[in-house]
């Protein structure tokens, strides 16, 4: 009998732990489901990964941030990505075509644009000669965003992980297992709390106003090798350039509540650390049974979550740009490719900031390429300039090889089908 007893009672030590472990999978589905898709349905299911949800919630809390509302508008914004300790990257440097503005750093639209372009197939890969291959993407954007946006996302409803919770705790009320039928409701009601108040939250797309005769907003990112050329009004390129994305509460209180449901998921997984070994071992397994169902059902959100913030920028903010990539294989090639795509007025200021070498040869170069871009049909591979007279051999040689990139480019541009 008392053998009976130990085995209807002995602790299965994974269900005790519960708590502790799990806990990405479900800070995942808690932000594709009620960040970017604010889902109606509240995930009021028993969960993993209690205690690490409540640290991310405190994170979270602790991430405000002004993102440039209007003083008569109510909240207060924090970061989105703080909940799923995702470090802040910088986006790449963007220099303007017309205006000549440049920002060293740009936001976290730019940096999704940039990885976005870096997965897409080459249109054209131009012949000649290759010592650093530059990546260059053509991005038309003809839909510029509103200056604030609210994007949501469609995203299932959990109705799989809540049946398993309910049949469960249902399961452990008939057997008479109270321990473990409070623990799953415990469970079901701190995640169905938390994810009600982060539905709360409104995911914002926020950018600076545009100034009324401004010039074009062409211009282009630059990352290490990748360059993006951005075509289109000043509030499309604004959008990526200085475009912000934030989950904005109606009021403090909101963030009050949100740090409660931390302080309870972290009490949830005491309590269960605690409780759980004292139910039976039929309560115990119906316990990881829920577990298990939940467990898995956040690891298939949790791989949406990851493409959902892309989704977002991509498809409902900027409207699926048209995109064309090219592959030219020296910068000096890829610097006057830039140069006939965006026609800025001037060409030399602008080669000299992307190819800044300061010897006569690339100075003539510079001199050369700037004034016969101004040709509607230039042609590079032609006698030298007349300025180049005084140079020696190794000189000569190198600026008929600096020009033969430059007519690289133009050939790239002429016969890969570029529309402006």
């Amino acid at each position: 009998m008392s053998f009976q007893n130990r085995a209807t009672n002995s602790p299965i030590l994974p269900a005790a732990l519960a708590g502790f472990v799990g806990g990405e999978a479900t800070a995942s589905a808690l932000t594709y489901s009620h960040v970017y898709g604010r889902r109606n349905v509240l995930s009021l299911y028993n969960t993993p990964g209690s205690y690490e949800v409540a640290q991310l919630l405190k994170t979270l809390v602790r991430s405000r941030f002004w993102d440039g509302q209007r003083h008569d508008e109510a909240g207060v914004s924090v970061n989105p990505d703080a909940f799923v300790q995702t470090t802040p990257a910088s986006g790449p440097k963007y220099t303007a075509a017309f205006s000549g503005t440049t920002m060293e750093t740009t936001g976290d639209v730019a940096q999704i644009l940039k990885k976005y372009c870096g997965r897409l197939p080459m249109d054209a890969i131009a012949v000649g000669r290759v010592t650093t291959p530059y990546a260059v993407t053509i991005a038309e954007l003809d839909h510029a965003p509103a200056g604030e946006e609210h994007p949501t996302l469609k995203t299932p409803a959990p109705f799989l992980p809540i049946l398993a919770s309910v049949g469960a705790s249902a399961a452990c009320a008939a057997l008479g297992d109270w321990h473990i039928f409070s623990m799953i409701v415990l469970g079901m009601f701190c995640n169905g709390a938390t994810s009600s108040v982060l539905r709360s939250g409104d995911l914002t797309f926020t950018r600076p106003a545009t100034t009324p005769g401004a010039p074009p907003g062409d211009g282009f990112l630059e990352n290490d090798n990748e360059i993006i050329i951005l075509k289109g009004s000043e509030a499309a390129v604004s959008a990526v350039t200085r475009g912000r994305l934030s989950l904005r509460f109606p009021d403090e209180k909101s963030l009050k509540r949100l740090a409660t449901c931390g302080t309870l998921s972290t009490i949830q997984s005491l309590v269960q650390l605690f409780v759980v070994p004292q139910g039976t071992f039929v309560g115990q397994l119906l316990f990881l049974f829920s577990l298990s169902v939940a467990w898995l059902y956040n690891s298939v959100l949790s791989t949406s979550e990851k493409e959902a913030k892309e989704e977002v920028v991509m498809e409902n903010l900027l409207n699926k740009p048209t995109m064309r990539r090219y592959s030219l294989g020296t910068r000096a090639s890829m610097a006057v490719f830039l140069m006939q795509v965006l026609k800025p007025t001037n060409v030399e200021e602008q080669l000299a900031g992307l190819v800044p070498n300061k010897t006569r040869v690339w100075s003539l170069w510079r001199q050369t390429v700037a004034r016969r871009l101004r040709d509607e049909k230039p042609v590079f591979e032609m006698t030298l300039p007349a300025e180049a007279t005084g140079f020696s051999i190794e000189e000569t040689t190198l600026l008929r090889t600096l020009l033969s990139d430059a007519q690289v480019a133009v050939d790239v541009y002429n016969t890969a089908g570029v529309r402006l």
